[in-house]
């Protein structure tokens, strides 16, 4: 009978044990609540844990996406380039043409001055961020500059000899002839290898960059055309088409190799033939020799000095 009773006491304890552990587990265990939407003002607690949107008593309503969703829908069309580009008429098309720091314009100006036969200028200097802000400024920068040294080379060669008056044509001149030709020469080779189906794919807006950068090197050679000896000029200006020429012949010169031999080497004579007009144009009219003076002969007549005072004549008296 002890032993009945033992094991009715193990038995026991260990019902209560067991009890114990189900207690435990249930006060853990996950379960799902269900109300009325309607009566809390509020969506009902799914499953799945998600907020469904429900009217409040106010007649708001709460969104089911998060505040975050709209910015990483447009974060991923901007990265599969789904974003559509603005109109033209805004200022927001024309914002990235002038997107460029500091140094991007200074290595681009370099790269124009110093041909390299390892890298092509419009590949690795321009592409794939083309932009107007420094051919903007280099072509206005060279407007100045040629104006005023070409004033101030006359008034060196004409100091001393007559009145020297400042010429504001010659702004006027200099801004219509660089800005015609940064644009004009552009847009015919563009339109060249476009209807020549060119491989390359230079755009418009990077042959318009590369021929705006390669006007850099004439800035400092207008300033040194003040110089007044015309022999010096010259070689300055030699050495202005051979620089910046080569750069524009290494950087177009793959556009134009796959095709025939009679367009391209033409071409090519063409872009270097036009670019040195440019600097010889300069020379001849900003900077050229001491004019000649035209001076007013002047006839000299002869004058006749008349004595008005009367002769008295004078009596000598002799003893």
């Amino acid at each position: 009978m002890a032993d009945d009773s033992e094991k009715k006491g193990l038995i026991d304890i260990q019902m209560d044990d067991d009890d114990e552990e189900d207690t435990e587990i249930d006060t853990f265990s996950f379960r799902d609540f269900h109300k009325d939407p309607e009566a809390h003002g509020v969506g009902a607690i799914g499953d799945t844990g998600s907020i469904n949107t429900a009217s409040t008593t106010t007649g708001t309503t709460i969104p089911t996406h998060s505040i975050g969703d709209s910015d990483d829908e447009g974060d991923k069309t901007e990265l599969l380039g789904e974003r559509k580009s603005p109109p033209f008429w805004t200022f927001e098309y024309y914002q990235g043409f002038f997107d460029v720091d500091t140094m991007q314009v200074v290595r681009r100006i370099i790269g124009s001055m110093v041909p390299s036969y390892r890298k092509n200028f419009l590949v690795s200097q321009i592409r794939p961020n083309p932009d107007l802000y420094g051919p903007f400024w280099v072509c206005a920068t060279l407007v100045f500059t040629t104006a005023i040294s070409g004033n101030l080379a006359s008034y060196l060669a004409t100091t001393g000899d007559h009145e020297w008056v400042y010429d504001f044509h010659k702004v006027t001149l200099a801004a219509g002839a660089i800005y015609t030709y940064a644009f004009l020469i552009p847009t015919a080779l563009w339109g060249l290898l476009m209807w020549r189906r060119s491989n390359a794919g230079y755009s418009f807006l990077e042959i318009l960059c590369v021929y705006g950068y390669s006007l850099s090197i004439y800035i400092p050679i207008s300033i040194l055309w003040t110089i007044p000896f015309d022999w010096l000029r010259w070689i300055f200006v030699v050495i202005g088409m051979v620089l910046s020429g080569s750069v524009l012949l290494l950087t177009f010169w793959p556009a134009v190799e796959d095709d025939d031999k009679k367009i391209a080497m033409p071409t090519m004579l063409f872009i270097f033939i036009l670019h040195g007009l440019l600097a010889i144009g300069f020379k001849l009219y900003f900077f050229h020799g001491p004019a000649e003076l035209r001076l007013t002969p002047t006839t000299s007549t002869p004058t006749f000095i008349t004595s008005t005072t009367p002769t008295t004549p004078i009596t000598i008296l002799t003893a």
